[in-house]
Formats: structure tokens, C-alpha cells, sequence
């Protein structure tokens, strides 16, 4: 579970770093600011990178299996690059950052500059999950944590580098370096993984049957959806917080609190692969879940710690990271507000994994219908009727809409659990 925990939540580890570093330049909450908006459209382009490697874990077999994931993956890689240099190079990057998140000044500005040194990002980041996709399949947890190590010594190194130098200044700093970093990895992936696939993998399956395209998409499709949700949330709230009074400050604490918080709970993410790795052993459901709230709670406790004792999150906040006066004080109250959703999101991963383990994607595009209803209906009465503060805008958005869909996700996933549980009891008893 480590090394899936490490590799998906690698941006939860950099995050925080990168925030620290360019909290030390010139025009902190700007260059911050302009580094989380664009960061969050580049990431929307790359939108088939948060579902690949789920793919790659319940199609990959041989290599038959593999030559069309590898073709499906090029495909979506040369669409989003494409995507990519129309949002990076166009007009339309006026029309987005002008009319779309109400950017002017020096905040637009550095969004526009980390938008050009992002381009190469979207491409790098498909391939990315269907490498570490491939290594995980196999067994190969030594070249997951070889490719993360790369990637995480990557940025951190370009960025001081950058930093320290004055060749590149605000948020192109952080955005040159997180482009570097991908590209580091997805050659040392490939150098690592193509040859122990040629090697493990049966040229053909054993029946004779490959998998076929259709069933593919039918598999992808839903949880593309699932995945253009969480990737929109965060232009949404930042398109919805530039309209409040101190947008600035505002959007650079969500950024801050948010990454942080997600340091904290980087556990949590390699959860939902080890409930499906652990699902496909054949291993009891009912241990498998017990396991996962024991893990959902245990960070809970870390986080609510951190973000409600003040000795521990004036080291994190202040020490680790940086920031100072109202951009402190906004950014302790978004760790607060998330700081309860671990053992919340602990759910979610459960019973998604069960949906996944037997194919239910539909239920799981039902669910983010739901959840995009929620986000869009908190941050309306927010701007509209509140007038909430930016961070309780933001924050408070991405609690709620993830406490909508862990309920959704439950109402939809338990006929699946309770299906699983059923099946591992009767194949224990014929064992028996």
C-alpha cells in the first residue's frame, strides 16, 4: 500500500514544497495564486491521466492487453497535448483567464507564465499513470518508488535551482519544475518497465480472447467522468473565489491549506488500489474494510492534530511553508474545515473499489452527476446568497461535495460489498 500511497499521492508531497518555495520569492500570493489557477486548467486537459492506471490494473494480461492500452494511452496523450497548445497559446487563454476565473494585474500575469511552462504537463501526465499502471500489475513496487523518487528529487532540485538562479521568477518556477519532473519520470519508467513486461507478460491470452476495445471504453468512459469532476472542482472554486473580496489571498490559502491537508492524508491514497489489488486476492470484504476505516481514522486523528493544536500548525504553516498574517490565518482555517474528512473519504475508496471490482462504472458516473449537482448548488449560495469569506467558499466547497458523494458512493456501492462478501463466503465454505 506504501508505494501506491507514495506514487498517487506524490502531488500531495510536492505540493506543499512548491507552495514553500515560491512563498519565499517576490509576490508570494500572487505567484502562488497564479500557479494553483494554472496548474488547474492544465490538469482539466489532462483529464484521462486520473483514470489510466485503473485501466491498466483490470486490462493489463498480456500482450495483446497491452499493445492496445499502449495505443489507447498514445491516443489520449496526442488529443490532450493538442488541447494543451490551444488553451496554452491561443486567444482562448485570454478568454479563459480574463472572462472565465476574472484574472487582471500581476495574478494573470503569473497564471499566464505557468500556463506556457506547463504545455508539456498534459501529455507526460497520461503516460505517467499507465507506466506505474504496468509496474504495479507486474509486482514491481521497487520501480514505483524508483519512478516517484525521481519525480519528487525533480521538482524540488529544478525549482530551488530556478529560484535560487532568478533565471525564471513566480509561478513559472513551480510549473517549469513539475514539467521537468514528469518527463523524468516517464523515461525512467519506460526504461524500467519495457523490459520486465516483454519478459513476464504471455504474448497472448490463454483462451485466446483479448480484450477488446469496446469493453475498454465501456470501463473508461464512466470513470473519465468521475475523474473530469474532481479535475473541474478546483477551477470551479478558483473561477468562483476570484470574485470575492481578496482574491489573491484567498485563492493562494485554498491552495496552501489544500495541499497540506492532502500531505497529511496521503495514506489515503493508495487506498482505493490496494482495496482492488486485495479484492482480485480473493481476500475476506469484511477484513478489507475494516482495514480501510482503521486507515481512514488513524489520519483523520493526524490531521485534526495538526490543523487544532497551534504549536503544530504554526510549525507546519508557518516553519515548513512560509506564509505570514491574514494568509496564515486563512489558510489554518481551510485546514480546519477538511481536517474531519479523512475517515469520510476512507468510505468513498471502499465502496468505489467494490463498484470497480465488479464493473459497475455506470453507478459511479450516477454518483458524480450528484456530486457536480452539490458543487454547483454550495458555491451559487455562496457567492450569491452568503457572501462567504474566499477560503470558506473554496474549502468549504470541496468538504461538502466529497461528503455528497461518500454518502452516494455508499447508497450505490453497498449491493456491490454485500455481492463480494457473498461470493469470498461460498468460495470459503467449498474450500472448507
Amino acid at each position: 500500500m506504501v508505494p501506491a500511497s507514495l506514487n498517487l499521492g506524490v502531488a500531495a508531497i510536492l505540493a506543499p514544497a512548491v507552495n514553500a518555495i515560491l512563498a519565499r520569492g517576490e509576490n508570494p500570493e500572487e505567484a502562488i495564486g497564479g500557479y494553483a489557477v494554472a496548474l488547474g486548467i492544465i490538469m482539466l486537459v489532462a483529464l484521462p491521466q486520473m483514470r489510466i492506471q485503473q485501466m491498466t490494473l483490470v486490462f493489463l494480461d498480456d500482450g495483446v492487453s497491452l499493445a492496445r492500452l499502449r495505443r489507447f494511452t498514445a491516443t489520449s496523450a496526442l488529443i490532450v497535448a493538442l488541447l494543451a497548445a490551444i488553451v496554452a497559446l491561443t486567444p482562448i487563454r485570454d478568454l479563459v483567464l480574463q472572462r472565465v476565473f476574472s484574472l487582471s494585474g500581476v495574478l494573470e500575469s503569473e497564471a499566464r507564465a505557468a500556463l506556457l511552462a506547463l504545455l508539456p504537463l498534459p501529455a507526460l501526465a497520461v503516460a505517467r499513470p499507465h507506466l506505474y499502471g504496468c509496474a504495479i500489475r507486474l509486482g514491481h513496487t521497487r520501480h514505483v518508488w524508483a519512478g516517484t523518487i525521481v519525480g519528487m528529487g525533480t521538482v524540488i532540485l529544478t525549482a530551488l535551482a530556478l529560484q535560487l538562479s532568478g533565471t525564471v521568477e513566480g509561478a513559472a518556477v513551480g510549473a517549469f519544475a513539475v514539467s521537468a519532473a514528469a518527463l523524468a519520470e516517464v523515461m525512467v519508467m519506460i526504461w524500467l518497465t519495457g523490459p520486465a513486461l516483454r519478459r513476464e507478460l504471455p504474448s497472448a491470452p490463454d483462451d485466446g480472447a483479448g480484450t477488446e476495445y469496446a469493453s475498454m471504453v465501456r470501463f473508461f468512459m464512466p470513470l473519465l467522468f468521475a475523474g473530469f469532476l474532481a479535475t473541474v472542482t478546483p477551477p470551479v472554486i478558483n473561477a468562483a473565489v476570484a470574485r470575492t473580496s481578496t482574491p489573491e489571498t484567498s485563492i493562494a490559502a485554498i491552495a496552501i491549506a489544500l495541499s497540506v491537508s492532502q500531505f497529511l492524508t496521503i495514506i489515503l491514497w493508495g487506498l482505493q488500489p490496494t482495496v482492488l489489488a486485495l479484492l482480485g486476492q480473493g481476500h475476506d470484504p469484511r477484513r478489507i474494510r475494516l482495514f480501510a476505516n482503521a486507515i481512514g481514522l488513524l489520519v483523520m486523528v493526524l490531521a485534526m492534530f495538526f490543523a487544532f493544536y497551534p504549536p503544530a500548525t504554526v510549525f507546519i504553516l508557518r516553519d515548513l511553508v512560509g506564509v505570514e498574517g491574514r494568509l496564515f490565518e486563512s489558510a489554518q482555517l481551510g485546514m480546519r474545515i477538511f481536517a474531519p474528512l479523512p475517515l469520510i473519504l476512507a468510505q468513498e475508496q471502499i465502496f468505489s473499489s467494490a463498484l470497480m471490482r465488479v464493473r459497475r462504472t455506470r453507478r459511479i458516473l450516477y454518483i458524480n452527476l450528484i456530486r457536480l449537482a452539490s458543487l454547483i448548488a454550495f458555491v451559487l449560495i455562496g457567492l450569491n446568497l452568503v457572501d462567504a469569506p474566499g477560503v470558506v467558499l473554496g474549502i468549504g466547497a470541496i468538504a461538502f461535495t466529497l461528503v455528497v458523494e461518500a454518502g452516494a458512493t455508499y447508497v450505490y456501492g453497498r449491493s456491490a460489498m454485500s455481492a463480494l462478501s457473498s461470493a469470498w463466503s461460498n468460495a470459503a465454505a467449498l474450500t472448507s
